[in-house]
């Protein structure tokens, strides 16, 4: 019997740009959530943590990133880890694992060759990455359908079939390899959601861990480790996710129509207030005139949220197009423009350009509001 955790694509180093401010917090929180998994690993008593690739998010990482990941290892000697070198951390000149502090850890394991290891009852198929990207795929594991014990494939890459992404995968690998070879588990890493995927007869025998902190809005199941048991050889394993992820992300889209819907959307608003990360996207036609009120709206929602972003590219402002809804503008010029405006749309057929005239009047109205 062999129970362990799976993890990867820890990423420390990353740096979160597109987060803007948040991104600091999102990376002291990828190194609190790796304590996290330590915890796990205790509270379920397994045999070792397996980490799947790209613990860093690349060979140059800072010493500080570096020493950070290991005082957590350096909390738990007596719990084995072995590593996989994946694509953002892999082997070859300049490798961030040939740094001396790696050798000085006894109870981690870095898998730097393709050389079974025996841990118990279990035996690893690490197969470690030498390059950083690569649309070919070599999963050639030994052939274990007649050796004894609990094999277990490790490798980094993308499930041919099983990932929708533009362009060649990267690092294929075909789900056929588990039953050509006879393993009774292959772990992955490379994608930051936590899968688990059948084989043939049926039988979860391939999972993804994900990333154990999620990164983005567009993500999603991330913030989890997976705890694996598997009996014996041949048996089924038992793959159970566990959060711990310490952040809580949320994203929503709501189509608006008319002014009416402002208190509605503020309701909804409130109630992922106790999400720390929180986007917004909104689409449809609001009345210039509620555009304030929808700023206040927004504004107070961003004070109870370590990020809080709007995606307003689809929402769009309209005007009264007769010329009798004219505002004063403040200003003669504006206000002429302004008229010049109505009258276009009124004599205007296509819609299309209707629309650009109607915008043309919510920018003029913007301008006037800022210049007051």
């Amino acid at each position: 019997m062999v129970k362990f955790i799976q993890t990867s694509d820890w990423q420390i180093g990353m740096k979160g740009g597109g987060l803007g401010d948040a991104g600091a917090l999102v990376r002291r929180q990828r190194i609190n959530s790796i304590s996290r998994i330590f915890e796990l690993a205790l509270e379920h008593d397994v045999d070792f943590v397996f980490i799947a690739g790209d613990v860093f998010e690349n060979n140059n990482v800072s010493d500080q990133d570096v020493s950070a990941v290991i005082s957590i290892l350096n909390k738990h000697p007596n719990l084995p880890v072995y590593l996989l070198p994946g694509n953002h951390d892999c082997l070859g000149s300049g490798c961030v694992y040939d740094r001396d502090i790696f050798n000085r850890v006894e109870h981690l394991t870095i898998l730097n060759s393709f050389e079974p290891i025996e841990i118990g009852d279990a035996i690893l198929h690490p197969l470690p990455l030498f390059s950083r990207y690569s649309s070919e795929g070599d999963h050639s594991f030994l052939d274990v359908k007649e050796q004894p014990g609990i094999h277990i494939g490790v490798s980094h890459g993308s499930l041919i079939g099983k990932v929708r992404v533009g362009g060649d995968l990267e690092y294929p690998i075909d789900l056929g390899c588990i039953e050509e070879c006879g393993l009774d588990y292959l772990a992955l890493g490379h994608w930051h959601s936590w899968s688990i995927h059948e084989d043939s007869a049926g039988v979860p025998r391939v999972a993804y861990s994900g990333t154990h902190e999620q990164t983005k809005y567009s993500e999603k199941d991330a913030g989890y480790c997976l705890l694996v048991e598997i009996s014996e050889k041949g048996a089924i394993p038992v793959i159970k996710p566990l959060k711990c992820g310490g952040l809580s992300w949320a994203s929503f889209d709501y189509e608006i129509s008319s002014g009416e819907q402002l208190s509605h959307l503020d309701g909804l608003l409130k109630e992922h207030k106790d999400h720390n990360m929180l986007e917004l996207n909104l689409r449809g036609r609001l009345s210039l005139d509620d555009e304030n009120e929808l700023k206040r709206i927004l504004a107070y929602h961003d004070t109870l949220h370590e990020d809080f972003r709007t995606n307003i590219d689809s929402l769009r402002y309209t005007v009264p197009i007769d010329k009798d809804s004219a505002r004063d503008l403040g200003d003669p010029t504006l206000n002429l423009v302004d008229v010049e405006l109505r009258s276009m749309i009124v004599d205007e057929a296509d819609p299309r350009q209707q629309a650009v005239l109607v915008e043309a009047i919510s920018m003029l109205y913007r301008l006037s509001e800022e210049g007051s």
